[in-house]
């Protein structure tokens, strides 16, 4: 059998302590303010608990463990930041937090506070297996589907477009062939009758320019459009930075910052102040669980029993501690609802600086978007009136042939000089529809792209579906079994302890605890909030335990620690312990003498609030 030793210093009202356990089962006594609370709390920390109350009055408390032939060391130290912890314990990591949930299940483990005051254990029970970071990657997921759906709505009409496109093609490629064979019967009526190769060539030099003229309509048309477009965009982009501008306005976010700041460190403040005031009301409640006996003395005088104060040397009668307790009580609750009150102003301060932050940044990006788009204006206009230059030139040019073929025609036979402009209007016609031609195929081959792109986006889709089903499958499994398993292990817990009034405990499908038990001889459920302190209490301790045997913690600390077991009678106390010392290496209980006296384990007593 391994041996337990601790040393601890400055722990709660624990001076300096040196101690060995020897057995299986531990069994600590004492009244209240006998500090066999704080030797529980000492071996929590040794073990790897994240914090540890600072007796008073120190400014560092200390614990040695020594188990299985390996010692750790553990120091809190008091800081201007709150409390600094050096060294590492027996465990370390998320270990530490089953350690702390399940296997330190001391007055002021969170999942009893919880139970007792009607708090959400949802969040205590499922952290462990760290279902909510499955949760997030599931919202992750899901937005991505999102998103990938509102781009396929863009691209769901992508197969109509495409089939109009073709139909266009195919309806354009067959006037191409008709001009085609209607260009080369021209030719042949043209070469049977005399040719003149002067009016050929004004021809040719005619139908050349009007290819160019059309370049240029169809180069002026184009650029015209594209600075209509860009004026547009660059109103539309002055709208959308008048209204960036004016959100930029509206924080401040240095002010915003400086703010925040002095909000973390007023609740710093607040929260060193609970510590201190947390210590305070401990000592004064062992002070007054202890009868005001022990170091401290008691005189007795014509007034009454009178006690000397501890904190301030001065005489004073037990209504004095009573009313100082209630007094640090008050305190402390109205600062724990000041730092609860204002952690929604740091988040709301903190969303504001995101917000002006992303403000600035959609400022900025618009503003340069407007300076690229005044840049490509600017081009855009040169060309544009460069382009009107070109055409008007070109025009001059063809009125002048114009003229001169109409003199050269005058000689020429009206036939032959009709079969000529047709053969050179159906040669700028060809020219057009081949570009129609070419314009239609690139569409055509722009939407089988988008088509292609939609098919992937559409199995990216499938694949995100499956994702999320898998992962929420993944969290209802692992919800079911965490429930089930605390179920049963409730279970066995009311079996063995026999209450006589409470016949189950378990969590329903919304992490809930559902209570049956007998009242005025009917079976009826309730709720936490339907049950007296010391049934809440109850009901606490054995979710822990639960927990204890549903995370298997027993393989991640070889102590179980158990305090403030007031809420059972000896025998089932007993019952309890008896339970658990055949599922772990070494357990502590601490006890009030009275049930002490009432069980068969041996037992150490503790006196004193400074000595064992």
């Amino acid at each position: 059998m391994n041996t337990l030793g601790i040393r601890a210093r400055n722990v709660g009202g624990i001076d300096e302590l040196t101690l060995e356990l020897d057995g299986q089962t531990n069994v600590v006594s004492g009244r209240n303010a006998s500090n066999k609370t704080s030797l529980l709390e000492s071996i929590a920390f040794g073990l790897g608990a994240r914090s540890v109350p600072i007796r008073s009055g120190a400014d560092e408390a200390s614990v040695e463990l020594t188990y299985d032939g390996t010692t750790v060391e553990r120091r809190a130290q008091r800081t201007r930041d709150g409390t600094r912890r050096l060294g590492d314990g027996w465990i370390e990591g998320d270990d530490a937090l089953l350690l702390e949930r399940f296997g330190s299940l001391l007055e002021t483990n969170e999942l009893r506070v919880a139970v007792a005051t009607g708090g959400d254990v949802e969040a205590l029970l499922k952290e462990p297996m760290d279902i909510e970071a499955i949760e997030r990657e599931q919202s992750r997921v899901m937005d991505r589907r999102r998103r990938l759906e509102g781009e396929l709505d863009e691209l769901d009409d992508v197969d109509q477009r495409l089939s109009t496109k073709r139909d266009a093609l195919e309806e354009q490629r067959g006037h191409l062939t008709d001009l085609e064979d209607r260009l080369a019967a021209l030719r042949r009526e043209q070469e049977s009758g005399a040719t003149d190769d002067e009016l050929g060539e004004l021809r040719d030099r005619r139908a050349d320019l009007r290819t160019k003229r059309e370049q240029y309509e169809r180069q002026r048309e184009n650029a015209a459009e594209a600075v209509s477009r860009l004026e547009d965009d660059r109103a539309e982009l002055v709208e959308e930075i008048t209204e960036a501008e004016a959100a930029a306005a509206e924080y401040d976010p240095g002010a915003l910052k400086r703010e925040r700041d002095r909000i973390r460190s007023d609740l710093d403040d607040v929260t060193r102040r609970i510590e201190v005031l947390q210590s305070v009301l401990t000592s004064n409640r062992e002070m007054i669980g202890s009868g005001f006996t022990g170091a401290l003395g008691r005189d007795s005088g014509v007034m009454g029993d009178e006690v000397t104060c501890w904190a301030c040397g001065q005489r004073a009668g037990p209504d004095h501690f009573e009313e100082t307790v209630d007094q640090l009580q008050g305190l402390i609750a109205d600062d724990k609802r000041r730092v609860k009150d204002r952690e929604p102003e740091i988040e709301e301060l903190t969303r504001r600086i995101e917000a002006a932050e992303e403000a600035r940044s959609d400022l900025e990006r618009l503003q340069s978007r407007k300076r690229d788009v005044e840049d490509r204006l600017e081009s855009r206009r040169d060309s544009l009136e460069e382009t009107k230059n070109q055409l008007e030139s070109v025009r001059g040019e063809i009125e002048a042939l114009d003229d001169e073929i109409a003199d050269v025609k005058a000689t020429r036979n009206d036939e032959q000089a009709d079969v000529a402009t047709e053969i050179e209007e159906t040669r700028v016609e060809l020219g057009t529809l081949r570009r129609d031609v070419e314009r239609l195929e690139a569409a055509c081959e722009t939407l089988r792209e988008k088509r292609v792109e939609r098919d992937r986006k559409r199995e990216r889709v499938e694949e995100l579906t499956e994702e999320i089903r898998e992962l929420t499958d993944r969290i209802e499994n692992l919800e079911t079994e965490l429930r089930e398993t605390f179920n049963d292990a409730m279970d066995d817990l009311i079996e063995l302890l026999e209450f006589e009034r409470i016949d189950r405990v378990w969590l329903d499908g919304d992490f809930d605890l559902v209570v049956v038990r007998e009242v005025d001889g009917t079976t009826r459920r309730d709720g936490l909030e339907h049950l007296a302190e010391s049934e809440r209490e109850m009901i606490g301790l054995v979710l822990g335990l639960a927990g204890y045997v549903a995370f298997d913690v027993a393989e991640v600390t070889p102590v179980l620690l158990l305090d403030s077991l007031g809420a059972f009678d000896a025998e089932r106390t007993e019952r309890l312990i008896d339970y658990f010392a055949e599922r772990t290496e070494v357990l502590v209980a601490a006890v009030h003498p009275e049930m002490a006296a009432e069980f068969d384990f041996e037992t150490i007593t503790f006196e004193t609030p400074t000595t064992v």
